[in-house]
This record gives structure tokens, C-alpha cells and sequence, in this order.
């Protein structure tokens, strides 16, 4: 099994450092949300993606370019219409796009490949988005509309600040479901940025926070929140 990862950047599922299409081994330097992929993993099937080398790591730019000229390939687009936010219209060919470059994968080296989208809900970057909900199913009807099954929509509620917090709180693990009301501006008074560098008493760098989930500081099989349950069981129905 193949896992076929795309996100924002160094912060969440990690960083393209070399020169090919998709990062792998030497090229790829993980985030911390790889490592939840990879607890999740190990926890249903006793084996690591990452300690396996079998995953790969696409850009948001490479993803972007991917998806810039899709088309609907003769079939009536209903979903997202016309009256659709342009943000959720780009969650869909965002996961259209993933779907197929996986599907490529597996036809070419006859491995199953598990696709995992992530995007933040809300942030500073992203005025105007729509509801987590609808940018959740953006992505699964993505995924759909190009018969991939393996697909899964990693959307932290409001971004994946929350999803640490939960586990590094003073209480860890309990009551997280409220910090998906937070604001996503890292500008707020009270941003989740700001309140998870207090908890861990540094910057909130890539490889910081690799190096605290590596050493178990952080279980994310202990999380529950609305938006992280939603990401780990269609983690878990793509690889059972």
C-alpha cells in the first residue's frame, strides 16, 4: 500500500526539498500530520508507512498546476454548480486531481494507493471560505467523481493548531470539540497559533513538532473532535 499525500506545507504534512514531482524518502521531509497518518496506520495494521518508504509527498503548487485544466470529461458537472464558493469549487478538483494522479500511481506500479488531501478549514490566507462541512464534502464528491475509493479529506476545524492543542492542553484529550469555534486568524487576540506556542515553550517549527509527536508527547488515536474523528475513519476505511 501506497500513500499519496498533499497539503499546504512544512507545517502540516511536510515540505517537497528536491526537484521531482512527487517527494520521496531523501526529498520529502515529513510534518506532523504524516505522523497521524502513520499512528493511524499502525494501530489497525502493526506496520509504519513512513518506517516502509512507501509514501510520497505532492505540493499544493504541483497539485494546483494538476487541476488548473480539468474538465468534467463529457459528464454533466452538478456538483460543485455555479452557485457554488469558488473555495469549495477548489477543495473538488483539488481532490480530483490527487484521485487521478493516484490512480496513475497504482496503474503504473500495480500498488493500491491510499490519497490523503489535506487543507486547513480556516485561516488567514482564506477569507470567505465556506462551512467545514461543505469543504468536507467538496472533497469526498471529488474523489467520487473519479471513481477513486481510496480518498481521504484531511480538514482540520478551523486548522490543525486545534488537533495539537487537544492533545498538549492542561486537560489533554477532553473537551476539544470546543476549539473547533476558535478563530483561524492567526491575527486573533486569542489565536490558536499563539496559545500552541505557549504549550510547548517554542516556535511552532516543522521540525519541533515532528520531534514531539515522534517522542509521544502526542497519541492522535486520543483525539476526539468532530473534524479529526471525520479524517480518522476515512483514514481507517481506506485501508481496511
Amino acid at each position: 500500500m501506497y500513500f499519496l499525500l498533499s497539503g499546504e506545507g512544512a507545517t502540516d504534512l511536510g515540505v517537497n526539498i528536491g526537484g521531482s514531482d512527487i517527494a520521496q524518502d531523501a526529498d520529502f521531509e515529513i510534518g506532523p500530520l504524516v505522523l497521524f497518518v502513520d499512528q493511524i496506520v499502525q494501530s489497525r495494521h502493526n506496520y509504519s508507512p513512513l518506517d516502509s518508504r512507501c509514501c510520497g509527498y505532492l505540493s499544493e503548487t504541483q497539485l494546483a498546476r494538476l487541476s488548473k485544466d480539468l474538465s468534467p470529461r463529457g459528464k454533466k458537472l452538478t456538483l460543485p454548480g455555479s452557485r457554488t464558493p469558488q473555495e469549495t469549487r477548489f477543495f473538488f478538483k483539488n481532490a480530483r486531481a490527487l484521485a487521478i494522479k493516484a490512480m496513475q500511481i497504482e496503474a503504473s506500479t500495480g500498488n493500491v494507493v491510499v490519497a490523503v488531501l489535506f487543507r486547513d478549514a480556516d485561516g488567514t490566507a482564506s477569507p470567505g471560505r465556506g462551512e467545514w462541512r461543505e469543504k468536507q464534502q467538496s472533497m469526498v464528491d471529488g474523489f467520487a467523481f473519479e471513481k477513486f475509493k481510496r480518498g481521504v479529506a484531511m480538514i482540520p476545524k478551523p486548522k490543525s493548531e486545534a488537533w495539537l492543542i487537544c492533545a498538549l492542553k492542561h486537560n489533554p484529550y477532553t473537551e476539544c470539540g470546543r476549539l473547533e469555534d476558535r478563530s483561524g486568524n492567526d491575527r486573533s487576540p486569542n489565536s490558536l497559533k499563539a496559545e500552541l506556542t505557549r504549550l510547548i515553550g517554542e516556535t511552532t517549527t516543522r521540525s519541533y513538532l515532528v520531534e514531539l509527536i515522534s517522542e509521544s508527547s502526542i497519541n492522535c488515536i486520543q483525539i476526539t473532535m468532530p473534524s479529526f474523528t471525520a479524517f480518522r475513519e476515512a483514514l481507517e476505511a481506506a485501508i481496511a
